[in-house]
Formats: structure tokens, sequence, C-alpha cells
């Protein structure tokens, strides 16, 4: 299975996604971000000291990549002979990265399989996956009969999953990882709004005004 390189889009495969660094293990070994673009987020935790080896698979040319890494591999996310391949060659790791990928790929519970399966004995995925229970999502739905597909956000048209978060759990733990903690990053546009909505239901509607979860598990 075979797909073509797709172009370095600014903002999307270059970003630095440090709001993840809280919830990464600590101290840093070898890492893999899966989806990781040019390799901007997997080069920052290597500067940063999180992990002493790291690398990225992505659709993105290798010939765009982050000259610090150690490795960067393109090809097909969902062509898990691909994804073996780059495990063999580069495996065990330590910390998997996951981060806004698995919402776009048709079977993302193989692919977590597969990724377990590349972790070192310890070894953590940590998956950021958006919530489409979001009240911009569901209100819109449930009130205006709006589900409108858009160029970036929860509702962006490449995904194909979309999950909520028993779902996100699911999906991270059903090869049989082990649930670390399932997190919400502080990236909400009305903080007050998500102040007032947990005092009145006591955290049941925390999920409402969650842009995404970031999901950590661990390997046995």
């Amino acid at each position: 299975m075979s797909t073509p390189q797709v172009d370095v889009v600014e903002g999307y495969h270059n970003d630095i996604r440090d709001d993840i660094v809280p919830y990464l293990p600590q101290p840093g070994g070898s890492l893999i971000d899966i989806g990781g673009g040019t390799g901007a987020t997997a080069a920052f935790l290597k500067e940063r000291g999180l992990a002493s080896r790291a690398g990225v698979a992505d659709q993105v040319a290798s010939s765009e990549a982050v000259a610090t890494l150690d490795f960067h591999r393109s090809g097909n996310l969902e062509d898990l002979d691909f994804l073996s391949s780059v495990i063999e060659e580069n495996g065990p790791f330590d910390t998997v990265l996951c981060l806004d990928i698995l919402e776009h790929l048709v079977d993302p519970w193989s692919v977590v399989a597969r990724l377990h399966q590349s972790l070192a004995p310890g070894g953590h995925i940590v998956a950021s996956i958006p919530n489409v229970r979001h009240y911009r999502v569901s209100g819109g739905l449930f009130f205006k009969n709006n589900w409108q597909l858009a160029d970036a956000g929860i509702l962006d048209r490449t995904h194909l999953r979309f999950f909520v978060r028993e779902t996100a759990v699911e999906l991270m733990t059903h090869s049989g990882l082990e649930l670390i903690g399932v997190h919400t990053p502080p990236r909400m546009r009305h903080p007050k709004l998500a102040k007032a909505l947990h005092v009145l239901t006591r955290g049941r509607a925390d999920s409402l005004v969650a842009v995404d979860f970031v999901v950590v598990v661990r390997k046995p």
C-alpha cells in the first residue's frame, strides 16, 4: 500500500506541540512521533532533554525533515508493513507520540496495536485526540441541525473517525495497554464558561469544553 507524499503546510506539519510536555514520561529515552510532519516537535523534545533519540514517521517527504532528527521515515501510516519496517530499524521506543493523527486513519485500532508492539517494557504512548462532544460541535448538531466540515479543527474534513472521552480511552487501551491518565490541555476559548460548568455540574460536563484529550497509556 503506497500513498503520495504531502506538501508541508506551515503551522500544521511544522508546529511544535509543547503543550504535551507535562504529560511525557520522565526521563526521556527513544521517541517516535507518528504523523509528526517535519519533526519540529520531536526535535524540540530532544533539545529539551525529553528524548535521547528522536524521529518521525509521516507522509511528509524526508527531505523536508528537521536536520537534528535521528531518523525520518516517509510513508503511509495505514500500511502496517511500513510501520513494521520503521519499528524494526529504529525501535523499540520508550515514547510514542500520536498527536492529532489517529482520527485521520481508517483503522486507528490496528495502528495502535502495532505501536503497542513497538514499545519497550514500561514504554508510553501519548495521544492527543479531538473531542467531538465539545459544545461547539454537539451544540451545533443538536440545536442548529449543523454538522459542517471545515479545513481545520474538530470537524476537519480529513477526519475519518470521531471520539469522545470514553471511546478515545477504548482506542488506546483495547490492545492491552494500561491507562495512566486522561488530561484536558488548557486550550479553550472560554475558561470562565469551563469553570462555571465544572462548578454547576460537579465536573460532569467538563468534556463539553474540552477541545481534545491527551490519553497516556503504558506497556505493562
